[in-house]
């Protein structure tokens, strides 16, 4: 049997959720040949990362899929694709049939499976018809839907495209939209509507960010859920709806239940993200999200014992390992510093947090694990510091780096 590390990956998308992938995969003898078009994300620098100049800065263009077909078919044995990031995730889905030629996709990267979960109309619509708790969520097709919508929805609300990701620059890199009126949500639900997208409306939960939990899971392609940890958010940035900062291990046999449930109501397979919090009006976990990739925080399930990435790796290429739930070590601890400082500033500023208690998990003796800095990958600091201008002067500054 050919063993799983002859396989090498291909890793689109290097941000500190593709440096996880990486790391997971090159650990276990694993070459990965990274790809990102943005020249300062943090894996372009990561030891664990195969620069091919071919394809290594190319965008999700025709000339991408050209120097991947040409690697693929010079590799000894048929590498795994992983995908990062959303830009990615519909460049394979428009490519699936060329690439599954010479590459090893997991079946949720078929364009099918795909866009009904990039969709969040159809995806929340899907998981209605399939008992999933969700918020209050209304899908507007008319200006009267929108008006019929915000009058009974629960305040705040938010106001979110359909398709997330094309709206980040006009958001300013934010996902959604809070509104605290039903006025002010007609008014963002015109303004997408004039941007050209449609949008979700739904209402926000209550409660602190240590009320959401996760899970990251892989469901191999008879849809038996192989891997599985769970985790507490401590800290997000951006506060409330932001990606998190600061994560715990800790195991939920509830969201572990729930997420099981949710990937084989959906019939999906391969690696994802799921999140809950707790309503704390209605007594109920309430589904945020689901990502049909490997997600941001991906480096802490590793360091708790349980490594998602790798099991998906090896079942992939046909040597899969026992199955892996409820056995993580819930010592582990995962922070993004940089943002996780901003979240700091903005909780002790608002008197829920103190500066001891901050410098407690930045020094936390427990099992940790930084989603960009590691002692064993130098490369990644300068990294980190380049990729945080870049985003101050794209995000904060409206404008691209120069």
């Amino acid at each position: 049997m050919i063993a799983p590390a002859q396989h090498s990956a291909v890793l689109l998308t290097l941000s500190p959720t593709g440096l996880a992938v990486a790391r997971s995969l090159g650990a276990h003898g694993v070459r990965v040949y990274g790809v990102d078009s943005t020249r300062t994300e943090v894996g372009h620098f990561s030891r664990w990362v195969t620069r091919d100049p071919r394809i290594a800065r190319l965008p999700p263009t025709t000339e991408l899929l050209e120097g991947l077909l040409v690697l693929g078919a010079e590799q000894p044995q048929r590498p795994v694709l992983y995908v990062a990031g959303d830009p990615y995730l519909d460049f394979v889905c428009a490519h699936h049939q060329a690439l599954r030629e010479r590459f090893i996709l997991p079946e949720s990267l078929r364009p099918e499976s795909a866009s009904l979960l990039m969709n969040k109309r159809t995806f929340y619509e899907r998981c209605q018809a399939i008992g999933i708790e969700i918020p209050a969520t209304f899908f507007p097709d008319s200006e009267a839907d929108a008006r019929r919508a915000a009058q009974a929805l629960r305040y705040p609300a938010i106001v979110k495209p359909t398709h997330g990701h094309l709206f980040r620059r006009q958001l300013g890199g934010e996902k959604l939209v809070e509104v605290g009126s039903a006025h002010e949500l007609l008014a963002w639900w015109q303004r997408f509507l004039d941007w050209g997208g449609d949008t979700v409306l739904q209402e926000a939960l209550p409660g602190p960010e240590s009320n959401i939990f996760v899970a990251a899971l892989y469901a191999d392609r008879q849809g038996e859920v192989r891997s599985l940890f769970t985790a507490r958010k401590t800290r997000q940035y951006p506060p409330v709806y932001g990606s998190g900062s600061y994560m715990e291990a800790c195991w939920a046999p509830e969201i572990a239940e729930l997420s099981t449930r949710l990937v084989r109501g959906l019939g999906y397979r391969g690696i994802c993200g799921t999140e809950y919090k707790w309503d704390t009006r209605d007594e109920a976990w309430k589904l945020i999200e689901l990502n049909p990739r490997p997600t941001l925080w991906f480096a802490l399930p590793p360091a708790a014992g349980v490594d998602v990435v790798w099991d998906a790796h090896c079942d992939l290429v046909g040597a899969p390992n026992p199955p892996c739930i409820g056995r993580q070590d819930d010592r582990a601890r995962w922070q993004l510093p940089m943002r996780d400082l901003l979240a700091g500033l903005h909780f002790w500023r608002r008197g829920e947090l103190s500066a001891l208690g901050f410098l407690r998990t930045v020094i936390d003796p427990r099992r940790k694990r930084y989603a960009d800095l590691a002692l064993n990958d130098p490369g990644t600091a300068l990294g980190a510091g380049l990729d945080v201008v870049a985003k101050y002067f794209t995000h904060v500054r409206g404008r691209a780096p120069e």
